[in-house]
């Protein structure tokens, strides 16, 4: 009897360890709409984008037509599609709205798989994802930190590649993406020589091209403001901007002969975080319900050291799913810790005995298992919200123990013998208890069982609170009371070791010894 909760502690460990009972950071939850997203080039025409978007379009129908066919349904999965462009020319995206899929006999997941593998690569574009919001951040979401920008560039390049590589992970895309084409000056040391630096050449520049305000000039209650700039036919080409006459103290010079420059492609936006320059790239899991800390240790174990090696001074945060995760741990762990200590002071406090407080307290990790196995029952991943059920959990558990260790202990006091007390405390017990375990249970299936995308936040939680239940409530009656005995034999060989004399089982309990100081 104490060798069977040790070997199912194991087993359960074995079971997560070897992914048959799947563990991650949130559930996954389904969508009744999601986004296919595409963006290419900046400076890309709009006409491009919108002929791709049609195609994209077309394919959409088509998977929906195959779905319905295959599955033999009366009404489409997809219910409308949009689609424009957004953010310039160059990118748009179709928005697909999805039936209720509450009766549906797929999940949204595979209608948008579907659409992916029917759409295919699109190897033009420099962004092609196709899913839908999470609400936690994406599984994979890690940080590139640094201040050198050709280390962040050439890191950054080589994680989205090995990303890709991953037959776990869909959607890779990198959120600091190109921006428009721009051209970089690079002085020249005739320029240092005259007295010039960036500033003073590109505002020049800037005034040339773009213009500068000369005067303001009231007209009744309007105020006008007079711009002047080249004509327009002096600024379409780069011919003219490198003939251009710079000004300076010792004459006008021709751009061409103070600076150099490179076009290249800017980024859209330049991120950072805790005040360091930041690169994000992000993924999805091609299966949802593949379990996110396992793909994030091969991340950490086989990609990173390799990327740190080629890249010293770029730093790792991960950010997303695993970030929310430690918040929301380091919250449980904050508010059960001091829950939890005072449960213990309280039980310490109500039976006088450290001791039996303890085997009270053994009774919280084998509802846990209990917890885990139903995950696996009804083939959910144990995340974060499953561990708020078993923070409930714990409660309930450390009741059903008080009302029976409670019931042993005025036994006892009764003047019945150690093994008659316990076994009369299961006897008189049981009732109370397996009530209370099959109520808790029956009120809490209605919402394991409920399919609405609601409840889909509430079932991990019952789950880890009814299959708890259900199995610790099994524990408390079949192991407590051996634990009970043994803890009862343990007393009497101490006491046996410190006076030499070997006591009677009663003569140990704290319910008598106490029951005969409020005597005397």
């Amino acid at each position: 009897m104490l060798a069977t909760p040790i070997s199912i502690i194991m087993i359960t460990v074995g079971l997560v360890k070897g992914g048959i009972i799947k563990t991650t950071f949130f559930p996954t939850m389904t969508f009744d709409a999601f986004n296919a997203d595409v963006a290419f080039t900046p400076g890309t025409g709009e006409k491009k984008t919108l002929e791709y978007l049609n195609k994209f379009d077309d394919a959409i129908w088509q998977a929906n037509d195959e779905l319905v066919k295959e599955y033999d349904q009366e009404k489409p999965f997809i219910k409308v599609t949009f689609n424009g462009t957004e953010r310039g020319g160059h990118a748009g995206n179709i928005f697909i709205l999805l039936r209720e899929m509450e009766e549906s006999p797929i999940p949204s997941f595979t209608i948008a798989e579907r659409i992916r593998k029917k759409i295919g690569k699109v190897s033009e574009a420099e962004k092609f994802t196709i899913g839908a919001e999470t609400h936690w951040g994406k599984p994979v979401s890690i940080s590139l930190l640094g201040s050198n920008l050709t280390e962040l560039e050439g890191a950054k390049e080589y994680l989205i590649k090995q990303l890709k590589n991953m037959d776990e992970l869909v959607n890779v895309t990198d959120m600091n993406a190109i921006g428009k084409r721009e051209i970089h000056l690079k002085l020249k040391s005739k320029a240092y020589f005259l007295g010039l630096n960036h500033v003073s050449i590109s505002e020049q520049v800037r005034q040339g091209f773009y213009g500068a305000q000369s005067q303001r000039l009231q007209h009744g209650k309007d105020e006008l403001r007079v711009w002047v700039r080249y004509p327009k036919q002096d600024r379409v080409s780069l011919g003219q901007l490198e003939s251009m006459k710079i000004k300076t103290p010792m004459g006008n010079y021709p751009l061409s002969e103070l600076a150099s420059y490179v076009i290249e492609r800017g980024p859209v936006s330049i991120s950072h975080y805790n005040g360091v320059r930041e690169m994000r790239v992000e993924a999805d899991l091609l299966d949802p319900d593949a379990p996110v800390p396992e793909i994030l240790e091969k991340i950490q174990q086989n990609i990173i050291p390799e990327m740190k090696k080629k890249y010293t001074s770029v730093d790792v945060e991960y950010q997303g799913q695993q970030k929310y995760s430690n918040e929301a741990m380091a919250e449980i762990s904050k508010y059960f810790g001091v829950v939890f200590v005072v449960m213990l002071l309280i039980i310490v406090i109500h039976f006088k005995s450290f001791l039996q407080m303890i085997i009270i307290i053994a009774m919280i990790p084998l509802a846990v298992m209990g917890a885990i196995w139903g995950h696996g029952v009804i083939g959910i991943p144990v995340s974060i919200l499953s561990m708020w059920g078993m923070v409930a959990l714990s409660g309930v558990v450390i009741n059903d123990a008080v009302i029976f260790l409670s019931k042993y202990n005025s036994n006892l006091v009764e003047g019945q013998t150690v093994k008659e007390a316990i076994y009369n405390a299961g006897i008189a017990r049981f009732r109370a208890i397996l009530l209370t375990t099959i109520t808790t249970v029956a009120g809490l299936y209605p919402i394991i069982l409920e399919k609405s995308f609601q409840a889909q936040f509430l079932k991990p939680m019952a789950v880890s609170l009814a299959y708890g239940i259900m199995i610790g409530t099994s524990f408390i009656l079949l192991f407590f009371p051996v634990y009970v005995l043994v803890l009862n034999d343990f007393k009497v060989w101490i006491k046996w070791l410190f006076t030499g004399i070997r006591p009677t089982p009663e003569s140990v309990e704290t319910a008598v010894i106490n029951s005969k100081i409020t005597i005397d």
